[in-house]
């Protein structure tokens, strides 16, 4: 319940504090008096978008503070326990905004963000004014209306989870679609570089092997040439060095005969003649092979030149080649895994569709039941509204058979009136009027207020389109409302006003050059002068005084 409303700085009103109480409180006072002003001060505290224009001229800040009430236990609670912030009786939400565009947030004083109170406020108040008025003529509202009535929250929840499951897995489906899509386009191309590269036949450190033969070839007759002169002078040739180790065995002989200690050269000498006699036989059969072969040294050129071509595509050696061969063979192997996951994923979206439809026919159900019992709750309000020969339908929309998929189910609904008898029932946009409008929403409302909606009921301008009886059967009923919630009613009309428990009177006031909106609680007396007031308009009669007074004491007998 809306215990204190303070305000500061906020369009004309400078500073302002205000006690509600529980019951049915009415707000009257002339037009642009800074009633809707009030309003706005009470949007800002439950989340609505600010402004600098919402800053009073000459101010740098304004700010709005509201102190409420909270019941044991409920959805409020538990938010502020989710959240870390400290309960108690009462809970204080304040909001400032100053010029500079910042906006700051507090519950129970301790930091808030914006989205906390947006998430919180409609648990605490609901306002109804002009705005819901055109929220009640479109039918995307109206299924939220009637799962409110039926208390389908949470059957809603199910549905919409099911659905986000449902609608992420066939997103991914069609991401696994696409790729495979694009895969087919791009493994025709893989498998033509893995036959190119297949075709070549590379083998390791190829390029390597070929580029030392082709050098050898290009060479040969250097290398003949060098190789049979080393192999002359070390075997063939006259004066050969294998040759002479005889003339060296004998000189060491003669010093051996004469230092025996000197015996060990002759190892040495042995030891030579077998290295160098194994390096002739070595290079006898290199020069053997040694041969200047056009073709050969041809075909070298052409498959260096193909390895090269290659390796401007895949690699620059043949190494890198066949590694880039393996990592094409694998990437063709993961079509099958691809295949695998895309039915794997179509399995589950099958399971979540089903699913799904289970959940949402079950919805579905509940809300055709709530829709006949919201049909003639509806009905018997507006009776009582002055409405007794209208009838209030809600209609289920076809959709051709096909099941609809959407966060809220598979419902589409609107809401019908028929304001007299031998109409028929149409949607509520083309046949309400305003003051129809404004009794249906009450209507609405009272339902709603059963169902443990917010705790206190705010109807601004709920008078529109109607007067005379139709306003005395609108403020019985804002009465018997006030039974079950806390109610603030903003009106012009005194058939409404005086059924209010607690009146409060708004006035604008200007002192020197700055203008100022007050409230302030009447007397029974003054009360009565402004039901007079309400009634006479400028001038104040005797008349209207004592119809003021015969306002109250019906409304007091009235229950």
């Amino acid at each position: 319940m809306l215990e204190e409303l303070a305000v500061h700085n906020f369009a004309i009103i400078r500073n302002l504090q205000i006690r509600f109480r529980a019951g049915f409180n009415v707000l009257s006072g002339e037009t642009g008096a800074g009633k809707s002003i009030l309003v706005g001060a009470l949007n800002l505290i439950l989340g609505s978008r600010a402004s600098q224009e919402m800053i009073r001229t000459g101010a740098t800040e304004a700010s709005v503070e509201a102190a409420l009430s909270l019941p044991e236990a409920g959805a409020c609670r538990s938010l502020l326990d989710q959240w870390g912030i400290e309960t108690a009786p009462e809970l204080s939400i304040r909001r400032s905004i100053n010029r500079s565009g910042r906006n700051r947030v507090f519950i129970n004083d301790q930091t808030a963000s914006l989205q906390q109170i947006q998430q919180l406020s409609p648990l605490l108040i609901s306002i109804s004014g002009q705005h819901e008025h055109q929220l009640l003529l479109n039918p995307d509202t109206h299924l939220l209306l009637l799962d409110a009535y039926g208390g389908l929250e949470a059957a809603v929840a199910e549905v919409e989870a099911v659905f986000s499951a449902w609608q992420a897995k066939r997103e991914e489906l069609a991401r696994l679609k696409r790729t495979r899509e694009q895969r087919a386009a791009e493994l025709d191309f893989v498998r033509f570089q893995i036959g190119e590269l297949q075709a070549a036949k590379i083998r390791p450190d190829e390029d390597e092997e070929l580029g030392r033969e082709r050098d050898i070839l290009k060479h040969a007759s250097v290398l003949a040439e060098a190789s049979q002169r080393a192999l002359g002078a070390l075997y063939s040739d006259r004066g050969a060095i294998l040759d002479r180790f005889q003339d060296i065995e004998k000189d060491l002989a003669a010093i051996f005969r004469v230092d025996t200690s000197q015996q060990h050269l002759a190892e040495y000498l042995e030891q030579g003649r077998i290295q160098l006699s194994e390096l002739a036989h070595l290079l006898q059969q290199y020069a053997g092979r040694i041969v200047f072969d056009p073709a050969r040294l041809a075909h070298v050129e052409e498959r260096l030149a193909l390895l090269g071509r290659l390796g401007k595509k895949y690699g620059t050696s043949a190494n890198e080649m066949l590694a880039r061969l393996a990592e094409l063979k694998s990437l063709a192997g993961d079509e099958g895994e691809s295949e695998l996951l895309e039915k794997e994923a179509e399995k589950e979206l099958g399971r979540l569709r089903a699913a799904y439809l289970e959940k949402a026919r079950e919805l579905s159900r509940a809300r055709s039941e709530a829709a006949g019992k919201l049909s003639a709750d509806v009905g018997s309000n507006l009776a009582e509204l002055d409405m007794a020969k209208a009838r209030f339908a809600v209609r289920f929309a076809e959709n051709g058979g096909e099941p609809l998929f959407s966060p809220s189910g598979m419902d589409r609904v609107e809401f019908l009136l028929s304001a007299n008898p031998g109409e028929e029932l149409k949607p509520l946009a083309r046949v309400a009027s305003g003051g129809e409008l404004s009794r249906i929403l009450l209507a609405l409302k009272s339902l709603l207020g059963r169902r443990g909606e917010a705790e206190t009921l705010i109807f601004d301008e709920v008078d529109a389109g109607i007067g005379g009886r139709t306003a005395e059967l609108v403020g019985l009923q804002l009465k018997r409302l006030a039974s079950r919630h806390q109610v603030i009613c903003i009106t012009h009309l005194p058939q409404i006003a005086c059924y209010g428990n607690w009146h409060y009177l708004v006035r604008k006031q200007t002192e020197g050059n700055e203008t100022m909106t007050g409230i302030r609680v009447l007397s029974e007396e003054e009360r009565s002068e402004e039901l007079a007031r309400m009634l006479g308009g400028v001038s104040i009669s005797q008349k209207a005084r004592d119809h003021a007074r015969e306002l109250l004491d019906l409304a007091a007998g009235r229950k």
